[in-house]
């Protein structure tokens, strides 16, 4: 009789069994992380938070010091060439570009304290306040421009304009109220005070200390990867600073000088409020081109409450600071740092918008700017390698070939 041998036994089986096992070990493990799957996200969470909450002052100190860096930058070039003592004492000058930024970031904001905030929630108040009035004057006006027009019966308009009014209204009177409410929780919570007080320091010493960070930065990527990796990954960071800094840079200053402008110009149209309308123009014109008219809704909205022959003047107005804007001011700051179509920058407004809401309103275009340029890219790759030889493109420039002569 022969006897068994281990060794001939047939492989097959022992797979089956092995799948068999490692299949019921997946089931079970499976079953086990959907059961405990609310447990997980909770950790997830929980340890997400904690790495904000004690990040959030290196976050913002990044943040600033990103914003910043043009700026220092701009101030420290122009020291060095026009001054020797600033090119013989090179951390003394960028140390004072530092503090002219600050000092001009700390005026900002102790005069959007002390006055802009201040006058801001008098003018919403006081608006809010005279609403009725504003509403009942408008009904009186209404009512004596439609008497005059025999077909059309001005109580019917009323009504339809009350009814259009009637939400805006209700959103308006909750205002006043949401203000106290941001401006008590920004002065009674402590801790984001100590976070943005260390983000200043931390974002001091990384503008500092910006090319030791910088060195330090590459020597890991040096170690961690190969030289030709790091030195690709390197350019691309570059490229894609460069967008994102000149967009967000560039726009910043483009959404000022226009709500500065703004601000003139319905002063001199006397336009209610122009402390808000401004404020309104020049925020919402931060977003490409659906800003100027997400911007001029509520302007045109609150001034025809107040007056409408100046509502008329003040949409005149602002559609003529968006064309000097969008054809003038615009691509005489930004230039052409993006260097995509419109169609694509309305879709990433779009899409951004309905991911991330305003922030990604405005994010979006810098981010479709940077997956275009690498598509692109690797478009151009692929078609000057599928044709070296003949470019079909450039064939088709030439026209069709002349027929042959009889």
């Amino acid at each position: 009789m022969k006897k068994f041998d281990i060794k001939n036994l047939d492989k097959s089986y022992l797979k089956i069994c092995l799948y068999i096992f490692v299949l019921a070990t997946a089931v079970i493990l499976f079953e086990k992380i959907i059961g405990h799957l609310p447990n997980l996200g909770n950790v997830f969470h929980r340890a997400v938070n904690t790495i904000l909450r004690l990040g959030a002052p290196f976050f913002i100190g990044f943040a600033i010091a990103y914003i910043m860096n043009p700026f220092m930058k701009f101030f420290e070039d122009f020291f060095m060439k026009h001054s020797a003592k600033a090119r013989a004492h090179h951390k003394l000058t960028r140390i004072f570009c530092i503090l002219i930024n600050y000092i001009f970031i700390i005026g900002s904001i102790s005069w959007i304290s002390i006055y802009l905030i201040p006058e801001l929630k008098t003018s919403v108040v006081s608006f809010v306040s005279q609403l009725s009035t504003y509403s009942t004057q408008l009904n009186t006006s209404t009512t004596e421009f439609f008497d005059r027009i025999h077909f059309i019966n001005s109580a019917d308009v009323t009504n339809i304009i009350n009814k259009l009014l009637a939400p805006i209204m209700s959103a308006f009177e909750n205002v006043p109220a949401l203000i106290t409410n941001i401006l008590t929780n920004l002065y009674s919570v402590g801790k984001i005070t100590v976070d943005i007080i260390m983000a200043i320091f931390i974002a001091f010493y990384m503008l500092y200390d910006k090319e030791n960070f910088r060195k330090q930065t590459h020597k890991m990527v040096y170690a961690l990867s190969s030289r030709k990796t790091a030195e690709k990954l390197f350019y691309n960071a570059q490229r894609i600073n460069r967008i994102f800094q000149n967009f967000i840079v560039g726009k910043a200053i483009d959404s000022l000088i226009i709500g500065i402008l703004a601000f003139i110009g319905f002063r001199l149209l006397n336009a209610p409020y122009p402390l808000i309308l401004s404020l309104i123009v020049g925020v919402t014109n931060m977003i490409p081109y659906f800003g100027p008219f997400i911007g001029a809704i509520p302007a045109a909205i609150m001034t025809f409450l107040v007056s409408p022959t100046t509502a008329v003047w003040v949409l005149l107005f602002i559609l003529a600071l968006q064309q000097f804007d969008g054809n003038f001011l615009g691509p005489k700051i930004l230039g052409n740092s993006l260097d995509i179509s419109p169609i694509w920058i309305i879709l990433a407004v779009i899409l951004g918008g309905a991911l991330l809401g305003p922030v990604g309103m405005f994010i979006g275009v810098p981010v479709l700017a940077t997956l275009k340029m690498f598509l692109m890219e690797y478009i151009n790759r692929k078609y000057e390698k599928k044709y070296a030889a003949t470019d079909p493109l450039a064939l088709e420039s030439q026209g069709p070939e002349a027929p042959p002569k009889a």
